[in-house]
């Protein structure tokens, strides 16, 4: 071998052989199982893309995940990778990519289920990314995908039309900020659950009852809804029904293999509906995210953190408490 191909092997070696920061665990359980690790960069095919990661945005999935409960979808199968919504930059195309080029700024959400987004680089199908609007942050960008097609997923499965009656209950976590915004340009008329410093962003998005659920129970009001969206953990559907409409659909964010088995029975011999979402983003669903954030849809980041203080933002995310989304940005 001369020294021009020997010069070139080894470069290429050395490119191949890049590592990159990865956060991963290697046993199911609490926060203290994940850890950032030298790990090879990923290879990629011809119909993916290198993506270089710019900010993840936390998911309650996230920890459902390493805490084992969703451990007949994920195996064990260690190590592993956390987080699944991500917003970056196009680092390398395979052969087969035509729709995005090198530079080109991109957000999409990984398989949950096998989700490794927080790390410095991924690879992902072309299908499963779109341009990220250019008004936006990476940050925001990445707070948008899983909550958001959530949000669009509720209202289909409630069948929501103009005029209908909807509960949002946990209206300013990370699926409800959207739901309200989306609600009300879809003229139905909202009844918002919250509390503390959620309350006004309630009343900006103009919500047509505003529940504050440390004054008031909802199970209280006397009310009856079409539909009720629940996303905040604290309304189950045997109590929701008192306020279902004889012919209502409950709609719910809980990917429980229990609450799917129940549910479908349910829905055998009830006009009560009791569906269950779990949505993953396609790139139709970004592109319709997309078109909503440069009409006006507004995103909230409770708190951003850097790649190295990620275990501080899992912390922020599971205590609560906030509004909108937890984000960890990565230079």
């Amino acid at each position: 071998m001369n020294r021009r191909k020997f010069l070139k092997a080894a470069c290429t070696a050395a490119i191949n052989f890049k590592m990159m920061k990865k956060v991963i665990f290697n046993e199911y359980g609490n926060f203290d199982q994940l850890q950032i690790a030298e790990t090879e960069m990923p290879v990629f095919r011809k119909n993916e893309l290198l993506i270089r990661v710019k900010a993840v945005g936390i998911n309650p999935l996230d920890w459902k995940i390493l805490e084992g409960q969703m451990r007949l979808m994920t195996g064990s199968k260690f190590p592993k990778g956390i987080g699944f919504d991500f917003s970056g930059v196009v680092e390398k195309t395979g052969d087969a990519v035509s729709q995005f080029k090198v530079g080109d700024e991109v957000f999409g959400a990984m398989d949950a289920m096998r989700g490794a987004a927080l790390a410095e680089f991924l690879v992902v199908s072309e299908k499963t990314v779109f341009n990220k609007p250019a008004a936006l942050s990476f940050e925001t960008a990445a707070a948008m995908p899983s909550v958001g097609v959530a949000a669009l997923r509720m209202f289909e499965k409630a069948d929501a039309k103009a005029g209908s009656e909807v509960l949002i209950n946990g209206a300013t976590g990370g699926i409800g900020v959207y739901a309200v915004q989306m609600a009300q340009k879809m003229g139905l008329k909202v009844t918002a659950v919250a509390s503390g410093k959620g309350l006004p962003f309630l009343e900006k998005w103009q919500a047509d009852r505003i529940i504050d659920y440390k004054k008031e129970n909802i199970l209280a009001q006397n009310l009856a809804f079409d539909a009720i969206l629940e996303m905040s953990g604290t309304l189950p559907y045997a109590k929701a029904k008192a306020m279902m409409k004889p012919k209502s659909v409950f709609v719910s964010t809980l990917p429980d293999p229990k609450l799917l088995a129940t549910s479908f029975f349910n829905n055998l011999f009830s006009n009560q509906k009791h569906k269950i979402i779990f949505a993953t983003p396609t790139q139709h669903d970004l592109q319709t995210l997309a078109d909503w954030a440069n009409n006006g849809l507004e995103t909230v980041i409770e708190q951003t953190f850097a790649f190295s203080d990620f275990m501080s933002a899992y912390q922020a995310a599971k205590k609560g408490g906030g509004v909108g989304k937890v984000v960890i940005h990565i230079p």
